[in-house]
């Protein structure tokens, strides 16, 4: 999981830190457990 850094425009963005979850989650829910 890679962790994202944006930049700091702000003094409560400076040490932000986000999880991202690209490769664990896929972009469409799988279909045989959709009605």
């Amino acid at each position: 999981m890679a962790i994202k850094r944006h930049k700091p425009t702000s003094p409560g963005r400076r040490f932000a830190t986000w999880s991202d979850r690209a490769e664990v989650t896929k972009k469409t829910p799988e279909k045989s457990l959709t009605e």
